[in-house]
């Protein structure tokens, strides 16, 4: 991999970026990357910059094809899916994960995972989903649906390390969804880092140095 960036790969006919550590320390991390809607396997290497080199990182294209080079993990409804709507692409995307680990002798028991907007809250599905399976959880630019409350497992919160990113002038997802977030989940035993910033729909510079630290 020239100058370790990240390169293309088709897992079982599903579209990936990966790129491994600059530095091969053990054990070994790894890391998911979950573009939002009308994103691509693209959009989320910027966010890793200041992220430790000892990551493999994984970046998946969603499955919904939404036009060119733009794709989904699903269609946006006025009714946002239950939690159950994910399980069968959560399990789909850990299966072709794990058989690119299996394929590289990379031992995959547990990851972390970060996600931008409707890849954020894929993240969180993952993480209630498979509570043992995912590890540290980035959220940035997200929201987690109150369809899902009701469904998610007390001990699949309970401490689970969270950052949470958000902009006050965010006017896709507006911060007071993220504020909500934060509050239910800690009130449900996880650990909580908030980060805000007067920003719209992106990550801030000072929330994107507490991404680095969220991960060290």
């Amino acid at each position: 991999m020239a100058e370790n960036r990240p390169h293309k790969l088709l897992i079982d006919d599903w579209t990936f970026r990966i790129k491994e550590p600059s530095k091969n320390d053990d054990p070994k991390r790894l890391m998911l990357l979950l573009h939002g809607h009308l994103g691509n396997e693209k959009s989320m290497w910027i966010l890793t910059n200041r992220l430790p080199e000892t990551y493999t990182f994984i970046a998946p294209r969603a499955p919904v094809n939404m036009g060119e080079n733009q794709y989904s993990w699903h269609k946006i409804t006025p009714q946002w899916p239950d939690l159950d709507h994910y399980h069968d692409l959560a399990e789909e995307l850990l299966k072709h994960v794990k058989s690119w680990c299996h394929d590289n002798n990379i031992e995959c028991n547990q990851f972390d995972v970060m996600g931008f907007s409707q890849g954020a809250v894929m993240a969180y599905a993952l993480a209630f989903l498979y509570p043992k399976k995912i590890g540290k959880v980035a959220a940035l630019a997200s929201f987690l649906p109150e369809v899902w409350k009701p469904d998610i497992k007390p001990n699949s919160v309970r401490n689970k390390s969270i950052f949470i990113a958000h902009g006050t002038e965010d006017d896709i997802i507006p911060i007071q969804k993220a504020l909500n977030a934060a509050k239910w989940l800690e009130e449900n035993g996880a650990n909580i880092t908030f980060c805000k910033a007067d920003i719209g729909h992106k990550l801030g510079a000072d929330c994107f140095k507490g991404l680095g630290k969220f991960f060290e």
